[in-house]
C-alpha cells in the first residue's frame, strides 16, 4: 500500500537568525527521539500477545509526530517543533538567503582560485550556482568564474559552456565573453569563435543601448579593444582554416587518385586478397589492408609502383623446418624467384651453419587460400605470374613463399593428382 501524503499549508512566518533556528534543530531532534523511546515504552507496557508488523498501523502512530506531519497543527504539544520545520525548511529559500549563500560560495572559490585550486573553485562556484539566486549578474559571475577555473585545468569545451551560460545572464560582462573566445581559438575553432565575438558586442550594443547609464567604463573601453584584437585573430585564423581545408581537399582527391591506381593495377591482374578490397570504390578503401607490419620490420611497408608501373611487394620467405622467416621489402613483380632467392641463398644463415639451403637443393611451395595443398613455383617463374595463380591468396598485403630442401619435400609431401600440387603425407 502507498502512502501518500498531501501538500503542507503553511501559515506566515518570520525571520529566524541562525543561533534560533540550531537551537529549534536540536529541539527536533531530542523531541523526535523522546517520542520514539515512549512508543517503545508503551509497547512493552503492554503484555499481550506479539502481533504480526502492520504497516499501515505504523504509519498512523508515526504520522503523530510532527516530522510527519500531512497537516500541521498550529497549537498544541508540538508547536515550537513545527516551527522549526517551516524555518528549515523554508527560510533558506528566501531570496535573501539563496543571494547571501551564492555569494558565500562565489567568495570561497575566489581565495581558492587565487591559490591555484581549481578543482576547489570549480566546485564552489558550482555550488554558488546551485543556489539559483535571482541576482542574474551575481550569477554571470559565477558562471564566468568557473569557466576560468576549467579552462586552467585544460577543460576548454566545459568553459565554452559556462561562458555561453554567463553571457545569457549578463551581456555586459565583457571579460567573461573574451574567456570565452579565447578558449574557443585554443581550440582552433575561428569561425566559432568569430561569430561569438560579433554576437557578443551586438548583445553588448543592444544592452548598453537600452539601460539607464549608456556610457562606456574605463573597464568596457579596454575589454571592447581586446575583443577587437581577437576578433581580428579570429579573422586571420579562419582564413587559414580556409586554405588548409583547401589544400587537405587537394590532397585527399590526390590520395583517392593514388587509390585508384593501385586498386585497378590489383583487378587488373585478377589477384586473390584478403581482407576484399574495394576495387571500384577507391574513396572507401583503407590501405592498413594492404599494409605489412612484422616485428621484424623496421618500417611500414606495402605494395607500390615503381618507375614503370610495375608493382613492387613485400614479400615473406618461409623455411617451414627450420622454423625461420624471412623478409625483402621490395620485390618487383617482374622478378624471377630463381633470380632473386639465388642471391639470398648465396651464403648461408646464422641459423643454418650447414648451409643445406643452397638454391641448387631447394624448391618453392605457396599455399593455397585454404592451406589444403602446396602448389611448387619454379625459378623461371616471375613473382607476378605466380601471385595470379588460381587459389593463391595474398593475406593482409604480404605474399609468402615457402622454402624447403629437396630432401624435406620428398619425406612430407605426396603429389596430388593436379600437376604441381602436392599434399602432406
Amino acid at each position: 500500500m502507498n502512502h501518500r501524503y498531501a501538500p503542507v499549508e503553511l501559515p506566515q512566518k518570520k525571520k529566524w537568525t541562525e543561533a534560533e533556528r540550531n537551537a529549534l534543530a536540536q529541539k527536533l531532534d531530542d523531541d523526535l527521539e523522546q517520542f520514539m523511546q515512549e512508543m517503545a515504552a508503551r509497547k512493552s507496557e503492554k503484555q499481550e500477545e506479539r502481533k504480526p508488523f502492520d504497516f499501515d498501523e505504523w504509519c498512523k502512530e508515526i504520522d503523530q509526530h510532527p516530522a510527519f506531519m500531512t497537516e500541521l497543527p498550529t497549537e498544541g504539544k508540538y508547536k515550537e517543533t513545527i516551527e522549526a520545520l517551516q524555518a528549515m525548511k523554508y527560510d533558506k529559500e528566501d531570496d535573501e538567503d539563496k543571494q547571501q549563500n551564492a555569494e558565500h560560495h562565489k567568495n570561497e572559490g575566489n581565495k581558492h582560485f587565487k591559490f591555484k585550486k581549481y578543482r576547489w573553485a570549480t566546485d564552489c562556484y558550482s555550488n554558488g550556482i546551485k543556489e539559483y539566486c535571482p541576482d542574474r549578474k551575481l550569477n554571470a559571475v559565477l558562471y564566468f568564474n568557473r569557466a576560468a577555473a576549467q579552462k586552467h585545468l585544460g577543460n576548454l569545451r566545459s568553459a565554452i559552456k559556462d561562458c555561453s551560460m554567463g553571457r545569457k545572464f549578463d551581456p555586459t560582462h565583457l571579460k567573461g565573453v573574451i574567456r570565452g573566445a579565447e578558449c574557443l581559438l585554443e581550440l582552433e575553432y575561428a569561425k566559432d569563435a568569430l561569430n561569438w565575438i560579433e554576437s557578443s558586442k551586438k548583445i553588448f550594443a543592444f544592452t548598453k543601448e537600452t539601460s539607464e547609464n549608456t556610457d562606456l567604463t574605463d573597464d568596457e573601453k579596454k575589454y571592447i579593444d581586446e575583443l577587437e584584437k581577437l576578433r581580428v585573430k579570429a579573422v586571420e585564423l579562419s582564413l587559414k582554416e580556409e586554405r588548409d581545408k583547401r589544400k587537405s581537399r587537394v590532397e585527399e582527391r590526390k590520395e583517392i587518385e593514388a587509390k585508384k591506381k593501385i586498386l585497378d593495377a590489383l583487378k587488373e591482374r585478377n589477384l586473390n586478397l584478403s581482407p576484399r578490397v574495394p576495387f571500384d570504390h577507391p574513396e572507401l578503401m583503407d590501405m592498413a589492408r594492404l599494409t605489412v607490419s612484422l616485428p621484424m620490420m623496421h618500417t611500414h611497408e606495402c605494395v607500390k609502383f615503381d618507375d614503370e608501373l610495375n608493382l613492387v611487394w613485400p614479400i615473406l620467405l618461409q623455411y617451414p623446418e627450420a622454423g625461420q622467416t624471412d623478409v625483402l621489402t621490395e620485390t618487383n613483380e617482374t622478378t624471377a624467384i630463381g633470380e632473386l632467392l639465388r642471391e639470398v641463398l648465396r651464403e648461408p644463415a646464422e641459423w643454418d651453419p650447414e648451409h643445406k639451403f643452397q638454391f641448387d637443393n631447394v624448391r618453392f611451395f605457396v599455399s593455397d587460400q585454404y592451406d589444403e595443398y602446396l602448389m611448387e613455383v619454379y625459378e623461371w617463374n616471375d613473382f607476378k605470374s605466380i601471385l595470379s595463380m588460381p587459389g593463391y591468396q595474398i593475406r593482409q598485403g604480404l605474399p609468402v613463399i615457402m622454402i624447403m630442401t629437396k630432401e624435406k619435400a620428398a619425406e612430407s609431401l605426396d603429389a596430388a593428382e593436379e600437376e604441381n600440387k602436392f599434399v602432406a603425407k
